[in-house]
């Protein structure tokens, strides 16, 4: 028997908030500045062939934004309220677009690797508007990515040809699956971006932590006579470190 306890029941979408929101979506494609135009417009465009192929229509247009999330190592974040207090903001980092981020190339013959790249991070957040709007259950002892999100994303990637993914939590017969915290980008093609993805280029605080990590490898050369031990230990604190990096970087948040 599970012991998960039943999820409650999201709060009902008024006919108030879809309005606006719908609004919101027809300003964009008509009357928004041509970059957001082009930008959140094929981003919308995007967002209702994937809501009738992979979510059966039950989701309702967001507030979608090209906005900085709120955490600083994110690529993208739904929130279930926006800055407004309206319901459901989906937001990308723009960086991501313009191709000044540092885990993409900036130069215009990798745009189109920059579109997947950003069209990945729209769908990695509509699993998280999937929890809040029809679910109700966001996760919360995951940070959003536990086995509900865990289950979409590999009901998702069956259809598109990606292999399967875990929870955040490094654990059980998945442990050595890629954790959806990263989904889908840690599990595409490595040409699929086109070269646009700067796969594996650390930030500051990923080089510190290995400085930590490496730090502590000669702390324990020092104090351990027992060699095997003192790898041992090493090998666990980097194993640590690393899958607290990942639980952060919410591809994607």
């Amino acid at each position: 028997m599970s012991k998960r306890r039943p999820s409650p029941q999201p709060p009902a979408l008024t006919s108030e908030i879809l309005s606006h929101r719908k609004g919101f979506e027809a300003f964009v494609l008509e009357h928004s500045d041509p970059w957001h135009r082009e930008h959140l417009g094929r981003l919308f465009v995007r967002w209702r062939t994937w809501n009738g192929e992979h979510f059966e229509s039950r989701l309702e247009p967001p507030y979608l934004l090209l906005a900085e999330p709120g955490f600083s190592r994110a690529y993208g974040a739904c929130g279930e309220l926006s800055g407004f207090g309206g319901r459901s903001q989906i937001r990308i980092r723009p960086s991501l677009v313009i191709g000044s981020h540092p885990h993409v190339e900036p130069e215009e013959r990798f745009a189109e690797g920059r579109r997947r790249f950003v069209d990945d991070v729209l769908l990695h957040e509509m699993i998280h508007q999937w929890q809040f709007e029809v679910l109700g259950d966001a996760e919360p002892a995951y940070h959003g990515h536990g086995p509900i999100f865990r289950d979409m994303a590999n009901v998702i990637g069956g259809v598109l040809g990606l292999s399967a993914v875990r929870d955040c939590k490094r654990r059980g017969t998945g442990v050595n699956l890629p954790s959806c915290s990263q989904w889908p980008h840690c599990v595409r093609p490595a040409g699929h971006y086109l070269g646009a993805y700067r796969r594996g280029v650390s930030t500051g605080r990923d080089v510190g932590s290995l400085e930590r990590c490496a730090a502590r490898f000669l702390r324990c050369r020092l104090e351990h006579t027992d060699q095997d031990t003192a790898v041992a230990e090493v090998r666990q604190a980097v194993e640590a470190a690393i899958e607290r990096t990942l639980a952060r970087c919410e591809v994607i948040a």
